[in-house]
């Protein structure tokens, strides 16, 4: 019985094999037959169609947010076509579709020699984007699509591309720009078993690109990927496929505050004008709102080497006041009555202490404070701060919104601790810690903004629009609102105030100071504004500085506009120039106004 028992079995077995057998062999026959029907021409083995399994892919748009302007025109991203080069064998190979004649016409195309392009066609066994040697795809103008197209050059077709920036270098370094990351984002890791080539993907090393980039890093690429053998070369028979997230949210757009043409117009001023390095800020005068941000000089964000540049938004950096900060001295004296109504102060030119004059060589004789402010007399303002305490100058300046950040920020937003709209802003200060408060030369020096005070651009326009609310400190936004991709509001940015412990000026001093700065038109050092377009009002100021041991200086003129019903307030910083130069800063202040009343 067990005889016949393993017998039966061991013909069971036999049987089962020979089925399983037979199921294997009708599987790859159908596998086969499909091969041949899709692919005519070509005979595959089972081991053969394992090679097939392979893809090389190029990243056609990283999937990363985009930029607006406050009335949702492109700040970023502009779909664009490049060439994307698969690999091949050598061209010089007449067996391969791209002859030496039409590589030849290929490279006349691309404004290139034949050795260039083949040896950067032949780089790596991944396809990518013609650069021309360049770090980043080379676009193509509308007849090289064409004529490209009508070539056919096997391996080189033509795709489209989402480029980020533009070619041209810009003052919006506030906007700031991407850095290769050595690994993708988690957001993109699924695609990561679709690409056989390394991508180096980035993300934001600065500007609003780095403030936001748990928003705008997005969840994932737009991928376009084609079928290889094992050594690299495309099958031609198998078209090429798009993988793109499949989520119609995404990516966001962030929409910033920005007046793109108001942006543009002023960094073409800037160019005309031929100023080297500063700063200029353009508020909107309801609510703060950073309608234009130039930063000199320029940078383009497709070439900045993080490693060897340091980054320097200058309209977020604090620089030496001098005469501007003379509305923090006025403020506090009016708020702690330091200055009797109609008392007067004599200017001869010298004060007589701590190396003290004044910046007319023989005084402005007898005035008063409104008219030492419209004439920026040191004088006036040094016998003025002798009556002040440095905490008073401190908290004056605190409660106007200098010496701290002034920037919009949000607490817990879309699942971050803090989100800045103001990258690297500094605080700025009015001392240093190691100077003592009652050291009068160092108070002296700080009442009229020098010494160890700083001021940034930003801070300067925004305390313009602080006197024209009363007193009370608005916070700058730079961004509005989060969309998503089909434009649905994701997140709102509202506007709020800039809190401060040393609470806030009066209204009265508010406006008293608006109409000082009227009189620094009309009759003060501002008298070459009066035939703007606008009806004008501003303070100016020149801050004796350093740079590599030499004497230079800072020019400022911040002010407002039309002064009847005003519309914007402006920073102006023009930086290290020679102490001979006229003021640039109430030139350009004058041309940043007129523009705007231009564009109005």
């Amino acid at each position: 019985m067990q005889v016949q028992l393993k017998r039966r079995i061991y013909i069971a077995c036999i049987l089962l094999t020979g089925l399983f057998s037979l199921l294997m062999i009708r599987l790859a026959w159908v596998q086969v037959v499909q091969i041949n029907r899709t692919m005519p021409g070509f005979q595959r083995t089972v081991r053969e169609m394992s090679v097939l399994q392979r893809e090389r892919g190029v990243i056609l748009d990283t999937g990363r947010g985009q930029f607006t302007d406050y009335k949702g025109r492109p700040l970023t991203g502009k779909l664009e076509w490049g060439l994307v080069l698969f690999p091949h064998p050598d061209q010089t190979n007449h067996s391969y579709p791209s002859t030496k004649s039409v590589v030849k016409e290929l490279a006349a195309l691309l404004h290139t020699d034949v050795n260039s392009l083949q040896k950067e066609w032949n780089q790596g066994n991944a396809p990518h984007f013609w650069t021309a040697g360049a770090n980043q795809p080379s676009t193509l103008t509308d007849s090289q699509v064409a004529r490209l197209r009508e070539l056919k050059a096997q391996g080189a077709s033509v795709y489209p591309l989402m480029t980020r920036y533009g070619q041209a270098a810009t003052g919006m370094q506030w906007l700031g720009y991407l850095a290769e990351q050595p690994e993708f984002p988690n957001a993109q890791s699924r695609h990561k078993n679709e690409v056989k080539q390394p991508f180096a993907m980035k993300s934001g090393a600065a500007g609003l690109e780095r403030t936001m980039e748990p928003l705008l890093m997005g969840i994932g690429p737009t991928l376009l990927t084609r079928m290889v053998t094992g050594s690299g070369e495309v099958i031609p028979d198998i078209q090429p496929r798009v993988i793109a997230p499949a989520n119609t949210h995404y990516p966001l757009r962030a929409e910033t505050t920005i007046n793109i043409d108001l942006q543009q117009g002023i960094e073409q001023l800037v160019k005309k004008s031929g100023m080297k390095e500063g700063a200029i800020v353009v508020l909107d005068a309801a609510n703060a709102d950073v309608r234009a941000m130039v930063s000199a000089p320029f940078y383009h964000p497709l070439h900045v080497d993080p490693k060897q540049t340091a980054w320097a938004n200058r309209a977020v950096q604090g620089a030496v006041p001098g005469s501007i900060f003379k509305i923090v001295t006025a403020a506090a004296a009016l708020e702690y009555h330091a200055v009797s109504k109609g008392e007067t102060f004599h200017c001869d030119g010298e004060w007589g202490k701590y190396g003290l004059s004044c910046w007319k060589e023989h005084g402005h004789g007898t005035l008063n404070l409104e008219q030492g402010f419209a004439e920026s007399c040191n004088i006036v303002f040094a016998e003025t701060a002798r009556r002040l305490s440095m905490e008073q100058l401190e908290r004056t300046a605190v409660a106007l919104g200098l010496a701290r950040p002034v920037g919009w920020e949000g607490k817990r937003v879309a699942g971050m601790p803090v989100l800045h709209h103001f990258d690297h802003e500094d605080a700025g200060r009015v001392r240093l810690p190691s100077v003592s408060p009652q050291d009068e030369g160092a108070k002296v020096q700080t009442a009229i903004g020098q010494r160890d005070v700083l001021v940034t651009p930003l801070q300067a326009a925004n305390l313009i629009v602080t006197l024209l609310h009363d007193g009370q400190v608005s916070a700058p936004r730079l961004v509005q609102r989060i969309r998503y991709a089909d434009g649905d509001t994701m997140l709102d940015m509202p506007m709020h105030d800039s809190p401060s412990s040393a609470g806030r000026i009066s209204p009265a001093t508010a406006h008293q100071l608006l109409s000082w700065m009227k009189k620094v038109v009309s009759d003060g050092t501002g008298k070459s504004l009066q035939h703007a377009r606008w009806q004008v009002a501003g303070k100016s100021g020149t801050a004796q500085v350093q740079q590599h041991g030499e004497k230079r200086n800072h020019q400022w003129f911040i002010g407002y506009g039309p002064t009847d019903q005003p519309k914007y307030a402006v920073a102006v910083l023009v930086q290290n120039v020679a102490p001979s130069s006229r003021h640039q800063a109430t030139a350009m202040f004058r041309k940043v106004m007129d523009y705007l009343a231009e564009s109005s």
